[in-house]
């Protein structure tokens, strides 16, 4: 049979041009997202430009892959506001492609949290209040201590009772003191019952602070009711070779600290460590302040997919306490000492979509408070103002013990599903403790807690974001108990200048202490029929961005709803017998305001302001006025705010802070009927110069202006204290 020319012709174009064709196949482009310290970001949403455009999500390991590709050049990009990958510029993809992205800070960057998921997120991405203070912000700002970082968080107030290392307490959204889970690097920290002194938190080591706003028990449990704050020990990051630090630095009220560490990578091992000596006298009689401190970070590369990594802080402290010395004599023989050690491992194996993950947490703190001496009764008095009765001095020949001890063992399972990312896990703790005086039988209490979670993650579209979780939990005071949580993030508008809208509502609950369900004492019976306090909190906000992203404003209103607080309850008036009831109901709501700016380079600006109306709806104490009904919340202001800059260019840096806080409820608890604490002012500022081979000279004033003010009624803050420091960095760190 005789074919046609035309055949003929369309089969010799057809194989002349058959390599060209078969070259055209589609291609594949697969890559890892990390983070600048070299951790895989899950659920980041990616755009892939080029001959094509796709739009992928990160798995569980930061993993992403994108199939049936046009071969090309593609740029790969971040499709969240803040962030760049790096590197940038086109990808030839063609076949199977593989590459390897970091994520690197825009102008104003976006904050990476982890405790707002229990795994990295970028915060565009999550509708859930969260903020980080990062270590370039800690680097500028220079503050002695954890506590004085945390009221520069919008939403949380600080109270510390005189100078470093003296008891101190923060307030998120209007809850108590005890209302929110403290983590260092995953390890839960608090006393039985939620408390934790933050007074002698020193920020060694530190990549980063991070404060989520709004109930987390349905991640974390009990604790959860206000929020949650984490202290992250710093990490070695790609490209850090090992090299060592140090730090050397001296100041007003005999201040000195000392800090030696270590950072690097090599082969499969990455490692930072760090150990400090920090000693001040504290201006007030008997508050002298030690302590020796030291953080570690390990990490260990298993194989492709697995990862070990062990986290340690340890600190050993000693504080004199004074008492309210604006109010009289200072107690000359009172004092504290402190012994805290968080320890965790981790074992994460992430194949393909999947990452499991086990963690062994465990938390001690020994707290004994010693007054040897009886120093015989005192008078408080305040210029015209005289207690109506003298006070007495608490003795105990061999001090009052509160010993604490969690044990953790954790497992967490991370799934990719299309745009779904599902995480769920089983959580064990063991609490035990003791506390009274040692002189007498100590109060002993033990206790189990079981948690199991779930949580979905699922991009909606291109820019809606919906987080779905609950948590059931058994304690072993209060039973059973189920919690949830839900959040939205929208971005309506695209681009650098983003603008995205948030959206959370959540449940807490919180045990209580082993004194509230177990003491034996007539005057203060425990009481094991304790329901778990709780909370239900809801927020609504926008985040902005403006001038090619160098600009940053976010806005949140919040409602915080606190019952059944554990009250102290009189049973007869004229035996005196106590016990303790589920009764107390607090509110706080408000409006909290972030900004951060990024004009040029070498300057950076921010500031924070809380409004904040909290109130008592019903009252937690049978006689103290300061619980009263219609009462603004004990030590939680209802103005707070601050501003800082930093300039940096060449070899010289400069900032300053101001920081203010207007007037808030308190009392003396002396009987002097003190019922207000007048707000204040401070301004600190900072220097920095680059010397040349690795040494750094810095010089910082804490409350230039030598403002008298108390964060607490009768303990004085400290005045003006200059600080100035030699430090010597080896190597470039994370270029």
């Amino acid at each position: 049979m005789r074919l046609a020319p035309a055949v003929w012709l369309g089969t010799l174009v057809s194989l002349a041009f058959f390599p060209a064709l078969a070259g055209a196949a589609p291609a594949v482009l697969r890559g890892t997202v990390l983070t600048p310290t070299g951790e895989p970001l899950p659920h980041l949403p990616l755009l892939l430009s080029g001959p094509e455009t796709r739009r992928v999500l990160t798995g569980p390991a930061g993993r992403f892959e994108a199939e049936g590709l046009p071969p090309g050049a593609y740029t790969v990009g971040a499709d969240v506001p803040g962030f760049v990958l790096f590197p940038e510029g086109a990808v030839d993809v063609a076949g199977e492609t593989r590459r390897e992205f970091t994520l690197r800070p825009a102008p104003v960057r976006e904050h990476l949290v982890v405790s707002a998921t229990r795994s990295e997120a970028a915060h565009s991405t999550l509708g859930i209040s969260a903020f980080a203070i990062d270590a370039e912000r800690l680097e500028a700002t220079v503050p002695t201590d954890v506590v004085h970082a945390l009221d520069q968080v919008p939403g949380v107030a600080v109270a510390r009772a005189g100078g470093v290392g003296l008891q101190a307490s923060a307030f998120v959204r209007g809850g108590e003191s005890r209302f929110a889970r403290v983590l260092v690097d995953g390890v839960p920290v608090n006393d039985v019952g939620g408390a934790y002194n933050f007074g002698t938190a020193l920020p060694l080591e530190l990549e980063r602070m991070e404060v989520v706003r709004g109930a987390a028990s349905s991640l974390y449990g009990t604790d959860a009711l206000a929020g949650v704050v984490q202290l992250v020990t710093r990490r070695a990051a790609p490209g850090d070779a090992p090299s060592v630090h140090g730090e050397a630095e001296g100041g007003s009220f005999a201040w000195q600290r000392y800090l030696l560490g270590t950072t690097g990578r090599r082969g499969w091992l990455d490692w930072n460590a760090g150990v400090q000596r920090a000693e001040t006298d504290n201006e007030q009689p008997n508050s002298a302040f030690e302590q020796t401190a030291g953080a570690v970070a390990l990490g260990a590369g298993l194989g492709t997919h697995t990862l070990a990594r062990l986290v340690l802080r340890a600190e050993d402290a000693a504080v004199g306490t004074p008492g309210p010395t604006a109010y009289g004599r200072p107690d000359l023989d009172a004092s504290s000492e402190r012994q805290e050690l968080a320890l965790g491992a981790t074992l994460r194996h992430a194949p393909g979509n999947l990452a499991h993950e086990l963690r062994l947490g465990l938390a001690q703190t020994d707290q004994l408070s010693r007054n040897p001496l009886d120093s015989g009764p005192w008078l408080p008095t305040l210029g015209d103002l005289t207690a109506a009765f003298p006070r007495s001095d608490s003795t105990s020949a061999l001090g009052f013990a509160n010993d604490s001890e969690r044990l953790l063992v954790s497992y967490q399972l991370d799934a990719q599903a299309g745009d779904h990312l599902v995480s769920g896990g089983v959580d064990f703790e063991r609490e035990t403790g003791e506390s009274g005086d040692r002189s007498e039988t100590l109060l002993a209490g033990e206790r189990n807690n079981y948690g199991a979670w779930a949580q979905g993650r699922v991009a909606l579209g291109t820019r809606a974001f919906l987080t779905v979780g609950g948590r059931v939990e058994h304690n072993d005071s209060f039973g059973t108990e189920a919690v949830p949580r839900a959040a939205l993030a929208v971005r309506v508008r695209g681009g650098a200048d983003a603008t995205t809208l948030r959206a959370s509502a959540g449940a807490g609950i919180k045990e209580p202490s082993f004194f509230e369900s177990f003491s034996p004492s007539p005057f203060a019976r425990g009481n094991p029929y304790l329901k778990p306090e709780r909370s239900r909190t809801y927020d609504l906000g926008i985040e902005q961005r403006l001038f090619d992203g160098r600009l940053r404003a976010e806005v949140t209103g919040f409602h915080h709803d606190y019952r059944d607080q554990i009250a102290f309850h009189f049973l007869d008036f004229t035996t005196f017998e106590a016990t303790f009831i589920n009764l107390g109901h607090t509110r706080g709501r408000g409006i909290e305001v972030a900004l951060e700016a990024a004009p040029a380079a070498w300057a950076r600006f921010w500031g924070e302001y809380t409004f904040l109306d909290g109130e008592v709806l019903v009252s937690s104490s049978d006689f103290d006025p300061v619980y009263e009904v219609g009462r603004e919340l004990l030590r939680r202001p209802r103005h707070q705010g601050s501003l800082g800059v930093w300039l940096e260019q060449g070899r010289v840096g400069l900032g300053a802070t101001v920081s203010a806080v207007g007037a808030r409820a308190d009392s003396d608890f002396v009987g002097l009927g003190l019922t207000e604490n007048e707000g204040h002012a401070r301004v600190d500022a900072r220097a920095r110069v680059r010397l040349g081979r690795g040494f750094w000279a810095q010089a910082a004033a804490d409350n230039l202006f030598d403002s008298e003010y108390e964060e607490v009624l009768g303990y004085p803050a400290l005045g003006r204290a200059l600080r100035v420091s030699l430090a010597y960095r080896g190597g470039e760190r994370r270029p």
